[in-house]
């Protein structure tokens, strides 16, 4: 589904870090990397938003940067960490913005869409604030509102920037259940940085480690933790962790 040759993404001419050949179909993957690693330009960059880069990033053996804007925002959603603004729109007008990569030029919404997005509505228990002005909302609100919008544009690949960070427990819980279910059973890829190394062996499916400027793949969720800490030089209590 998604296949990096000999990426090497850079900021400013300084390269960050590079990612030899890797494949990833469907699943949860999590990526993981320390404050200023490049999580978030690296995903940026399988969405077409920073082409600072060589190498490639395919898209079912198709360079992405053969795709148009729209053409890419019918197989890719990216949802930052921080919730965009919608001046007065109600969270239920931000859902209905998932669906503009298949509406026409008219931009008429069909019984179709509001379907689609009464489901995600329902998935992530939205009807007691969906309603409100979106302006109005807590963060952990917004930011469930546009992960909801990711998946009301029913795309095979999302990518979320730190999805949980405005989450109380609860609300974190329920959404990393919804996602490991919808990669699942719809044969995603969601891909989501994160600092949760507590939560990894529970939640992905396998984790991709930006350290030392390269990517690593770690696929085995029973050692997640203890590769990442070996990596990172952290000390221990004990082996079981």
């Amino acid at each position: 589904m998604l296949t990096f040759k000999d990426l090497k993404i850079k900021v400013n001419g300084r390269e960050l870090f590079e990612l030899k050949d890797l494949s990833l179909g469907h699943g949860l993957v999590a990526l993981v990397g320390r404050n200023g690693a490049g999580k978030s330009t690296f995903l940026r960059s399988i969405m077409g938003l920073h082409q600072d880069y060589s190498g490639a990033i395919l898209l079912n053996d198709t360079n992405t940067k053969s795709f148009s804007r729209v053409e890419l925002a019918k197989e890719i959603a990216i949802v930052y960490s921080k919730a965009s603004i919608f001046g007065n729109h109600s969270g239920r007008d931000v859902l209905i913005l998932g669906r503009l990569p298949y509406q026409n030029a008219f931009a008429r919404i069909k019984k179709e869409d509001h379907e689609k997005v009464n489901a995600v509505i329902e998935l992530f228990g939205l009807a007691d604030f969906v309603d409100q002005e979106f302006t109005s909302l807590s963060d952990g609100e917004k930011q469930l509102i546009m992960i909801g919008r990711a998946l009301v544009q029913e795309t095979k690949i999302i990518l979320l920037d730190e999805p949980g960070a405005f989450l109380d427990v609860v609300n974190r819980y329920r959404m990393n259940e919804i996602l490991q279910k919808i990669a699942k059973e719809s044969d995603r890829l969601i891909l989501y940085s994160t600092h949760d190394i507590e939560s990894l062996q529970e939640n992905a499916d396998k984790v991709l480690l930006i350290d030392n400027n390269r990517i690593e793949l770690l696929a085995d969720k029973l050692t997640f933790k203890r590769d990442i800490f070996k990596i990172f030089g952290l000390k221990r209590e004990s082996d079981e962790i």
